[in-house]
């Protein structure tokens, strides 16, 4: 018990960071820069290509794996040398590992990581490549931390403990900065040993009750991750367990982690004013009463906006039902469930002449198995949006549709489609790999966690569709909702705000633009500049912890996830599940109401 004790694991992380040692590192390789355009080769020499080595890789990048025991084939040293960076992970000293490192010895940007006895490395001199690790040994430990290192985790400041001949001195130790986010323990970055615990009840309580098939969370602290855990399945037929590169709907989420980060770098670029009317920028928004509108507005829900629109009222051909077309009562021809409370009528069909039945040059966006839609619905939804009576009342109404107009104003100052443009400027520059839009164009619907079996507009289960109909009929892009990812690429977009628009060693935002968007708070509402924030107010009522400062930013999805991002105390939640999976009417998930639960128990362990 002493020896595997979470005291013990802290004492262990603590030796494996200080031990590791940077001999070699010409033209400042490490840590890796650019992975928007770099391509990163892993070989492990003596060991599997899956360990903890690659899978910490991964975590912050894309990287392609090979294994070798006595050499490579000419194949995969052609393939391996199409890296813009190759990495060898040396586990051996046997004559195999040194022949791999001569066949390596002329990749352009080599990297060599050894997690064998210091003494050993001069069997390979001279060691061929830019920059060489050490780690001294071949534990579970030094292969996470390696990757660590690679990647900027934490700050790499061991000296090499012994002279190692033909290859350095001893005292050889070259300082490498943190520039990414890492990884370590909870008792490490202050907080209490019952953290893990209560998360586990907490979480396993929700689960047996129903609340949701499975779930990711990841906490960070100080720009260490210090859970991330994973828990369940995928759905309900338990076939496929939740990892840590399972995807999910992030629904309303995707509002500050996909339109806002797009929006705050074109505010960053100077392409929009806050306070301009947004029909500067929306030529179709001039119209009297809208051409007032600012985008200050929009950000703060204060523009007089409904809620939504009717995606049934608009998706459905009146010309193919008689009566009513939803209904409070089930009576025919509402037969057909809906959602709690509400049915639909069986005879209605789905519009033809903005809808297809089969996918095309016209039509390439899949909404369900039979269903595909194009910029034909795209052109016919936003003109609705364009169109729709604003509300004479003033004041705040939270609104989808206030997104919908950013993500439409980024586009037309941008010049770029909305996917592009963030995954140009946020996502590939943070090495958000799992991050984006249309997932099953990447990603196979096993990497996918599913959402709600639809029984009236798709008549089919969303599986990597994004579930709200609004985004869906919209062709997967929208900017109230479509983004999909995992809890892992999320973190590096918290962690760069937290840093001020720096992540990676290259700045994405300026540090006015994060500082105004991310403190910024409405005089007559909870919200900020596209960030939901703490009640604090009317605390019982609050989307966060009672226990959350006023200074924390984020959002709540209706797909059961969250994000929030503490910067009193230098800390982000996030938590990521598939409520609606088989469906929305989940009383099992309002009653249980894991996510504040999850936040509060963060606080009681700090």
């Amino acid at each position: 018990e002493q020896l595997n004790s979470p005291e013990a694991e802290a004492v262990r992380r603590n030796l494996v960071e200080a031990m590791t040692t940077c001999i070699r590192n010409d033209n400042d390789l490490l840590p890796f820069k650019n992975l928007e355009s770099n391509t990163i080769a892993v070989v492990n020499i003596g060991a599997p290509a899956a360990n903890e080595f690659t899978r910490f890789c991964r975590k912050y990048a894309d990287v392609s794996t090979f294994a070798a025991q006595q050499g490579l084939t000419q194949q995969q040293l052609m393939r391996i040398k199409k890296h813009s960076i190759v990495v060898a992970a040396v586990y051996s000293d046997n004559e195999g590992a040194r022949h791999i490192m001569s066949q390596l010895s002329k990749c352009e940007n080599l990297v060599t990581v050894f997690f064998i006895n210091p003494y050993k490395m001069s069997d390979f001199a001279p060691i061929s490549g830019e920059a060489i690790l050490l780690m001294g040994e071949n534990t579970r430990l030094t292969r996470e931390y390696a990757a660590q290192a690679l990647f900027g985790g934490f700050e790499v400041r061991g000296k090499l403990p012994v002279n190692v001949k033909g290859v350095a001195p001893l005292g050889r130790g070259i300082l490498l900065p943190k520039t990414r986010i890492g990884y370590s323990d909870p008792l490490s970055s202050g907080f209490k040993l019952p953290l893990t615990d209560s998360i586990d009840k907490i979480i396993k309580t929700a689960m047996t009750a129903g609340a949701f098939p499975g779930c990711q969370i990841l906490v960070a602290k100080n720009g260490n991750v210090i859970l991330d855990r994973q828990y369940g399945f995928t759905d309900r037929s338990r076939a496929v367990a939740v990892t840590d590169s399972t995807l999910y709907d992030l629904a309303s989420v995707s509002k500050i982690t996909g339109t806002l980060p797009g929006v705050m770098a074109a505010y960053d670029k100077g392409l929009f004013g806050l306070d301009k009317p947004v029909s500067a920028y929306i030529p179709e928004m001039s119209t009297e009463g809208k051409d007032t509108i600012t985008v200050r507005q929009l950000l703060l829900h204060q523009s007089r906006m409904p809620a939504s629109i009717s995606m049934y009222d608009l998706m459905m051909d009146p010309c193919t039902y008689t009566g009513r077309l939803l209904s409070r009562r089930k009576r025919v021809p509402n037969t057909v469930l809906v959602h709690r409370g509400v049915y639909g009528n069986a005879d209605a069909k789905l519009r033809k002449d903005i809808i297809s039945a089969h996918k095309s040059e016209s039509a390439p966006y899949s909404v369900a198995g039979n269903v595909y839609v194009g910029q034909a619905a795209m052109d016919t939804i936003m003109q609705h949006v364009y169109d729709v009576p604003l509300r004479n009342k003033h004041g705040y109404l939270y609104s989808d549709l206030n997104f919908a107009l950013l993500m439409d104003m980024e586009q037309n100052v941008t010049g770029e489609p909305h996917d592009k443009w963030v995954r140009d400027n946020v996502f590939g520059p943070l090495g958000c790999t799992m991050t984006g839009y249309r997932p099953l164009g990447r990603f196979k619907k096993r990497n996918i966690a599913p959402t709600e079996n639809d029984r009236f507009l798709r008549k089919c289960t969303g599986h990597g569709i994004v579930h709200d109909e609004f985004a869906a009929f919209s062709g997967g892009v929208q900017g109230n909702a479509g983004l999909f990812s995992n809890s892992g690429d999320l973190a590096k977009l918290c962690q760069m705000w937290l840093n001020g628009g720096v992540y990676g060693g290259q700045r994405l935002l300026k540090q006015e633009t994060v500082d105004l968007f991310t403190k910024t708070k409405s005089d007559i509402s909870r919200r900020g500049l596209g960030f939901d924030k703490p009640d604090v107010d009317n605390p019982d009522k609050s989307p966060t912890a009672k226990s959350a400062p006023a200074s924390v930013y984020g959002h709540l999805g209706f797909t059961g996830t969250a994000v929030w991002v503490d910067p009193d105390n230098d800390m982000f939640m996030i938590f990521l599940c598939n409520r609606v999976c088989p469906t929305r009417d989940n009383r099992a998930f309002s009653t249980t109401n894991p996510r504040p639960a999850l936040m509060q128990a963060i606080y009681n362990c700090l």
